[in-house]
């Protein structure tokens, strides 16, 4: 079977959280990637309207066959693993100050997109490793469901199948039942496993001419993102 690649993103701070977890998973998970045959790629996102909407682009360069996308959420005691995102767009100001142009994140477009993958059954693998998941119906309406949004509508439109998915995390300090980063890392390599075996199992996937494992590259470096 041809290596997939795979895409895993997290975001920057944005107000309210200066530190933002998911941003720390994204740059390790580039360090020490999962096990697996993969050419693998990670980003952090600035937490700005701008610059998700943005992301699209970075998908028709890189072509990913898998995008696993990584936020932050106040609420969260677990990894929550989103299944919808849906066409709105919370009037709060990002990381630089901006609001949205619009409520909505596309006038013309769905009122929700699903992810593909069985959001249940990778919350039961999680449970067999002893890490805390939960299948969630929605992704909030800040950047993390903006983002999502937009990486479910470009699989959409791909030739063959392409798989995304957003995982909200819990802060890491101060929050009872919050997850340790030894945890927290150890979730996200059995999460990246598990996505692209799913996705190898869904089309042939074309060979990447890349290295196995490419090193992240940072793109440009509030309750929910």
């Amino acid at each position: 079977m041809a290596r997939p690649r795979v895409l895993v993103t997290g975001f920057g701070p944005f107000p309210g959280v200066a530190e933002n977890p998911s941003a720390w998973l994204a740059e390790t998970l580039a360090a020490e990637p999962p096990n697996l045959d993969a050419e693998f790629h990670a980003r952090v996102v600035p937490t700005a309207w701008h610059a998700a909407l943005l992301m699209p682009q970075l998908y028709d360069s890189l072509q990913p066959h898998v995008m696993i996308h990584f936020g932050v959420s106040q609420r969260a005691r677990s990894f929550r693993i989103e299944r919808f995102a849906h066409n709105r767009a919370a009037l709060r100001r990002d990381a630089e100050g901006a609001l949205p142009s619009r409520p909505v994140i596309e006038p013309e477009g769905p009122a929700r997109f699903a992810t593909d993958l069985p959001a249940a059954d990778l919350a039961a693998h999680l449970d067999t490793y002893g890490l805390p998941a939960v299948a969630s119906r929605s992704a909030g309406s800040y950047l993390c469901n903006y983002l999502y949004y937009h990486s479910l509508d470009w699989a959409g439109r791909q030739s063959d199948p392409r798989v995304a998915l957003f995982i909200h995390i819990p802060p890491l300090a101060g929050q009872r039942g919050s997850i340790g980063k030894t945890d927290l890392l150890r979730g996200a390599h059995e999460i990246v496993r598990f996505v692209a075996a799913y996705a190898g199992t869904r089309a042939p996937l074309t060979t990447p001419t890349g290295p196995a494992f490419a090193r992240s590259d940072v793109v440009a470096s509030a309750k929910d993102a």
